[in-house]
């Protein structure tokens, strides 16, 4: 599997060109997720399997934070790659998330709600 890290939801066009610069030197596929897509599945947007029946385009609302979603990496790579995004403060984005067995069947919008809901309860648990 290619590595590859889908971006949603960073309009700024230059925070993703830096995302871009910071990780293209590691060799790192690198996809922008738009809104109408956000009800494809990760394995679909990160390119490992077809789309079976295309669904209609996404029409609910845009994701309310940026989101990184890490399909592929190694333990070692994706450690450097996240100590690369904490030094470069425009890339440090607070919801990142690993695609695992089971999120990469759940289509972004259903990621994105569950990403963000235990992120949150982590923050109330360790403040």
């Amino acid at each position: 599997m290619k590595e590859t890290v889908l971006m949603f939801a960073i309009p700024d066009k230059g925070v993703r060109n830096d995302l871009r610069n910071l990780l293209t030197p590691l060799k790192v596929q690198m996809k922008y997720v738009e809104r109408p897509q956000y009800n494809r599945t990760l394995a679909y947007l990160a390119g490992l399997q077809p789309m079976k029946d295309l669904p209609l385009p996404y029409d609910g609302p845009e994701f309310e934070e940026p989101l990184l979603i890490f399909a592929g990496f190694s333990d070692q790579k994706l450690g450097v790659i996240l100590d690369a995004l904490k030094k470069y403060e425009r890339c440090s984005f607070p919801l990142k998330a690993v695609m695992t067995e089971t999120s990469q069947n759940w289509a972004a919008a259903y990621a994105y709600i569950h990403i963000k809901a235990e992120h949150e309860s982590l923050h109330r648990e360790n403040p």
